[in-house]
């Protein structure tokens, strides 16, 4: 049973918060999962519920529990159709990263709804943690950070309704074994007692085995290719609205306004894939028309590049794993090479690069990141989880995998032979 203040259910009752019931929180990993149907509506009031045990469980002060509770309740407030996959595009087309973030940060400060429901003082001390403004806190690790609410609540949720337990571990021994780390420093964090290592270890271990097996599911890549593909063109085309999708930048961040949110906050899952199932005979309309008939592309291969590092060269290897400009466009070209030598439209093929990070490894010269778990004994100073922990133990380390997979439509076996080769071929640059 999870119980809401007065000022909380009136922000659930604003019109951009209740959209949240038509943005599923796993895009079309239902069509992976059937039962992964939930939404960003319910994960929401989840997480508000577990920062509130965690505010708790901390000692924090009343008020600040109150803007804890309100900037977890929100944070996914400005989350587009299809969650992520929608966000990956808007921030490709702004050339930044965080729209979702930024886009709930203005709505909590503006939208007339939330802001009359929470009152400026807090609406304003919401957002600037949702907005990670202002020095790192364990109030904003709640929000924000290596073992926030959102985590807490979105790893067991997604894993029950998608009908799987590698999401689970244990909820209540977290919540148990939750400090403040440095709180009497000018920035405090989010951190754990040593008693809970071992609750830390599967919290981690669960989050990681979700994105290898859920999250990463080779059919749900495909979803998400075809859905960011469809969007994109869709965008270029204006089979949906550009104005809903390009967002303005200022100093290299997202520069949310009423006119972009205007018609941001009319996309749905269902309003977005209508549309583009309605567009005219092209591309656009064959993507939506699969996702929506679940006639998706297949995994034809699946290379694991550092087995092949010497005949690729290192020049070429960096080539394909690189994150600027330069990777996305060795990549189209390679698929368009593809799709030509197999004879299918060049939308049909796609080359997805998996660097897959090892949750064990961490660069023992790092400094401490945001994205550490720290753990105490006692009053003894803290340390990094990877020093305490036998699992993440830093003696187990290992370089990042990286896997190249390969989609196109359902093959017969010899072109999906040539295919395999082809894609070799364009690989190695020959």
């Amino acid at each position: 049973m999870i119980r809401l203040a007065e000022h909380e259910w009136a922000a659930v009752n604003a019109p951009v918060f209740q959209r949240l019931r038509w943005i599923k929180q796993l895009a079309m990993t239902n069509l992976v999962y059937p039962g992964a149907v939930h939404t960003r509506f319910e994960h929401s009031i989840g997480t508000r519920h577990v920062a509130g045990r965690l505010c708790e469980r901390l000692g924090l002060e009343p008020e600040e529990c109150e803007i804890v509770c309100a900037a977890a309740l929100l944070h996914d407030v400005g989350h587009g159709p299809f969650s992520h996959v929608s966000e990956q595009v808007i921030d490709e087309l702004a050339g930044v990263h965080g729209v979702h973030e930024a886009v709930s940060a203005w709505l909590i400060r503006n939208d007339k709804d939330i802001r009359a429901a929470l009152g400026g003082e807090l609406a304003e001390a919401a957002a600037a943690l949702v907005a990670l403004e202002g020095p790192r806190s364990a109030a904003r690790d709640i929000v924000s950070g290596p073992t926030d609410a959102d985590k807490l609540d979105y790893l067991l949720r997604d894993s029950y309704f998608a009908g799987v337990k590698y999401g689970e571990y244990d909820l209540g021994r977290i919540i148990d074994s939750a400090r403040i780390i440095g709180p009497n420093d000018a920035s405090s964090q989010l951190g754990f007692d040593a008693d809970g290592l071992w609750a830390v270890e599967g919290l981690l271990m669960a989050r990681h085995h979700m994105h290898r097996q859920v999250y990463g599911h080779k059919t749900r890549i495909a979803t998400d290719i075809m859905t960011t593909r469809a969007l994109r063109l869709g965008i270029v085309e204006e089979v949906l609205d550009p104005a809903a999708y390009r967002v303005a930048t200022k100093d290299r961040k997202p520069a949310v306004d009423e006119d972009f949110i205007r018609g941001y906050v009319q996309q749905t899952d269902a309003l977005v894939l209508h549309r583009l199932c309605g567009a005219p005979e092209g591309p656009v309309r064959d993507l939506a028309e699969r996702l929506r008939d679940r006639r998706l592309l297949r995994q034809t291969e699946l290379l694991r590049l550092n087995e092949r590092r010497q005949d690729l060269g290192a020049p070429r290897f960096a080539e394909l794993i690189d994150a600027d400009e330069t990777g996305p466009a060795v990549i189209a070209d390679m698929e368009e090479q593809i799709a030509k030598e197999i004879g299918v439209p060049a939308h049909l093929v796609a080359i997805y690069v998996d660097a897959r990070t090892n949750p064990t490894f961490r660069n023992p010269d790092a400094q401490i990141r945001p994205k550490d778990v720290m753990i105490q004994r006692g009053d003894q100073p803290p340390q990094l989880l990877q020093y305490e922990s036998e699992v993440f133990r830093q003696e187990i380390l290992g370089e990042d995998q990286v896997w190249v997979h390969l989609y196109t439509p359902d093959l017969e076996e010899p072109d999906r032979d040539r295919a395999r080769k082809e894609l070799w071929s364009t690989l190695s640059g020959q």
